[in-house]
């Protein structure tokens, strides 16, 4: 897919198209919304890893002001059927356009959001009259800012200028942030304009037949709140190049970072346009100077807190681990230094150790709140165990430590805070742990399975953390002297012997937790049948999937994750027990099912579950709502998800001996598979097809 393009316009597409055209640079994120847009509409500017609370409500990241508002009257889709329309995003360069045709006017706009220069936002707008029109046209900065939880600024101060207008704003945490729009424009005269919420400029000008106006747009934010003259004199030096420049300057860096993503696919157009638009979603969220990790949803808005859960780990650092390993480090160095947050957390709930946050912000400290989803009728909160009960995200951390190591080489990590790190997480299972018949059972937890909570020895989480223990050993002789080490080699050997593991039954299944083999047997349909609201939530204390044996996500399949040799010699039993199962409930679920359906040659499954997570975010039929609650936005985890069933599913890329292998399984559809991954400091070069499979050392 070089171009993503959509004809005519739907009010109830607005939000989806939104996510589905986000701009971003892994700083900045710029919802795919159109120019007359307001905050009805859910017009975003989101700043990565800037947080601020209002009042009670949940910390969130904050939302700009939107510094691209032009209306031109009688001229609005909001309000004017158009001849024609179309947007477009060009995933090659990263470059937003829009095309709308009325009677006497065609409106063409281009918008990027800057690669390299990464506080900068710029848009070309032209209008082309096609018959003698007058023209009355607004444009500014919309004071109007879309919030799920705020309002998050306690001070607006908004100056309009000769040809430019100065936002600062100081939220309710006490930071200080500014932008400048400068506004460059020919054919017509700008005139000040302060109404109906808009800083800005009105022009009234006539047009003949074929006349042009073209506006060039400015937007330079600072995070520190620089005053109005600074960020003058600092866009004027930017803007040097021009425009087009600028813009050209902007896609070539972004198409320089398809280099090493890019995966080739033959024989299967579809898959091939899914799979580059999920990586087109990884990419945007990419800023090498930052160690503020990536979101569950990305740079798409405020949902879910703009926090970081065990996706990054489990999901989304494996794809920059093969694509960008510098990166993926930044998303570990980013645990590292919120572990003092993961060891408060730990403190709060009686335990020892490091208890990472299940929704993370900067600091590490716990964002995930008691009642996480309310009832979608009475509005009545319900009392959810997330944050106290999913303790398997600190092994997760140490897992995604180990893969890091395994896959690059660089150890450097592990002494600059990592080996502590696991030690800690250790130290919290220790000390969490119960105790019965000499093992160590881990009881009132929630799994990858969120809808069964308070259950007793989730496979996933038991061998997850047993597999931390194993982590901390291998590294103990290296790296324990120079780091803080709260437990020793023996005390670690005594947690791997003694950590209670669910083994298969006679039928080769293991149970996903104590008792669930004896919870109800129902279908989907069966279920679904009951649900009283189209946003009701399935699972906790009165959901209707709660009896049942029906689950949310892959569970007890997750244990690939953890490691594939758990599953060897039984993993088609459990797929085939677990999988008609599941509801798919979670956009991890698919990336699961697919790996696991590939390594059993069930190539139509692991097909199908492929295109679930690679066409995520292409629908205008998205879960937006979870029991009551607003879940909308890109679903970058299940993007990566889709890239790794690619590589690590149909091409079967392995690692062993030092170097790569591939066990191909290829769907009927695909022919050839070509990518480049990165392994211990070095780049390869890979073709998988039926025939042969080539693997070359590259530059």
């Amino acid at each position: 897919m070089k171009k993503l393009t959509k004809i005519g316009f739907r009010k109830e597409d607005i939000v989806s198209y939104g996510n589905m055209f986000l701009l971003a640079n892994g700083r900045y994120g710029y919802r795919g919304t159109l120019e007359e847009f307001r905050s009805p509409e859910m017009v975003n500017l989101t700043v990565l890893a800037f947080y601020d609370r209002f009042g009670d409500k949940w910390r969130e990241p904050i939302n700009l002001p939107n510094p691209f508002y032009v209306t031109v009257q009688g001229h609005s889709l909001l309000e004017n059927e158009p001849i024609n329309h179309e947007v477009s995003l060009d995933i090659q360069h990263g470059v937003f356009s829009r095309e709308t045709e009325y009677g006497d006017l065609r409106l063409h706009s281009q918008r990027i959001v800057a690669s390299g220069q990464k506080d900068l936002l710029i848009e070309k707008y032209c209008l082309k009259a096609t018959k003698d029109t007058v023209l009355d046209m607004i444009l500014g900065v919309d004071e109007e800012i879309a919030e799920i939880n705020g309002p998050h600024f306690q001070k607006k101060e908004f100056v309009i200028g000769q040809n430019s207008v100065y936002f600062k704003g100081t939220t309710n945490e006490g930071r200080d942030v500014s932008l400048l729009c400068r506004y460059s424009l020919r054919g017509a005269t700008l005139e000040q304009y302060r109404e109906n919420s808009i800083a800005g400029f009105r022009i009234r000008k006539s047009l003949k037949s074929q006349g042009r106006i073209s506006l060039s747009m400015f937007c330079l934010i600072s995070q520190t709140g620089e005053d109005r003259s600074v960020l003058e004199a600092e866009l004027s030096s930017i803007l040097n190049p021009g425009v087009d420049a600028l813009i050209k300057r902007h896609s070539l860096a972004f198409s320089k970072m398809w280099d090493d993503a890019k995966v080739l696919i033959k024989g299967d157009q579809e898959a091939q346009d899914e799979l580059d638009y999920s990586i087109y979603h990884l990419l945007i969220l990419k800023d090498p100077e930052s160690f503020a990790s990536v979101p569950a949803r990305g740079l798409s808005g405020q949902t879910y807190k703009g926090a970081i859960f065990w996706d990054t780990e489990m999901f989304i650092m494996p794809f920059y681990l093969s694509t960008d390993p510098l990166f993926a480090r930044n998303t570990l160095v980013y645990r590292i230094h919120t572990l003092e947050g993961a060891k408060k957390k730990a403190k709060k709930y009686g335990y020892e150790g490091a208890f990472f946050a299940w929704e993370s912000q900067e600091d590490g400290t716990e964002q995930c709140s008691d009642y996480n989803v309310s009832d979608p009728e009475t509005g009545a909160p319900i009392r959810t165990y997330f944050a106290e009960r999913q303790i398997h995200i600190s092994a997760d951390v140490a897992m995604a430590l180990d893969q890091y190591v395994s896959r690059t080489g660089d150890s450097s990590i592990l002494k600059d805070g990592g080996y502590c790190l696991i030690q800690q997480c250790c130290l919290f299972y220790q000390s969490y742990a119960t105790i019965e018949d000499g093992r160590l059972h881990f009881l009132h937890v929630i799994g990858p399975d969120e809808y069964h909570e308070l259950v007793d020895d989730n496979a996933y989480t038991n061998y997850a953390i047993k597999k931390c223990f194993d982590i901390a050993l291998k590294y103990y002789d290296d790296f324990a002297s120079g780091s803080e080490v709260c437990l020793d080699k023996k005390a670690l050997l005594s947690l791997v012997e003694k950590t209670f593991l669910p083994q298969p039954n006679e039928e080769g299944i293991i149970e996903q937790f104590q008792g669930y083999f004896g919870l109800q047997d129902s279908t989907l349909e069966e279920v679904r049948a009951k649900v009283r609201h189209a946003n009701e939530y399935l699972g906790g204390p009165k959901g209707v999937i709660t009896p049942t044996k029906l689950i949310k996500q892959a569970d007890v399949l997750s244990l690939l994750l953890v490691d594939p040799t758990i599953l060897e010699g039984h993993l088609k039993e459990n797929f085939d027990y677990y999988f008609p199962k599941t509801e798919h409930g979670s956009s991890l679920s698919s990336a699961v099912y697919s790996l696991a359906a590939s390594s059993l040659r069930k190539s139509q499954e692991a097909y199908t579950m492929f295109r679930k997570s690679s066409g995520i975010d292409l629908g205008t039929n998205q879960k937006v709502y979870a029991g009551g609650i607003y879940i909308g936005g890109t679903h970058p985890a299940s993007n990566a998800g889709a890239y790794l069933s690619a590589i690590f599913g149909f091409a079967g890329l392995r690692f062993r001996n030092g170097k790569p292998e591939c066990v191909p399984s290829l769907p009927d559809s695909i022919r050839e598979i070509r990518f480049k991954t990165y392994y211990q400091r070095r780049k390869f070069d890979i073709r998988v097809s039926r025939k042969e499979v080539r693997i070359k050392e590259g530059k």
